[in-house]
């Protein structure tokens, strides 16, 4: 089965160090799962906001990975809590 490769961009890295600290272990193993599986499965997620950005929601939890695939690339450009306002969320991706 072929994979591909997940590349954390400096924001979704930042997200990470935050979701860590604020919502604990729990939060970030289950958000290190949901990167294997669109390691697998890149186009999981559907198509959320644009052209080609997509969320995968990390199940059990408040969050959404938002990524784009290229090639046989997965860029995750954030990772959000979703119980922000959605306009928060898309003022957030307008600046990738």
């Amino acid at each position: 089965m072929k994979t591909h490769e997940i590349i954390l961009l400096q924001g979704a890295q930042s997200d990470l160090l935050s979701i860590y600290s604020l919502l604990g272990e729990r939060a970030y193993t289950k958000v290190d799962k949901a990167l294997g599986i669109l390691r697998v499965f890149p186009s999981a997620g559907p198509i959320h906001f644009g052209e080609n950005i997509r969320r995968l929601v990390v199940s059990k939890t408040p969050l959404g990975i938002f990524y784009t695939v290229t090639g046989h690339r997965v860029l995750i450009a954030a990772v959000l809590d979703l119980r922000q306002s959605p306009e928060s969320i898309q003022t957030r991706l307008r600046s990738l």
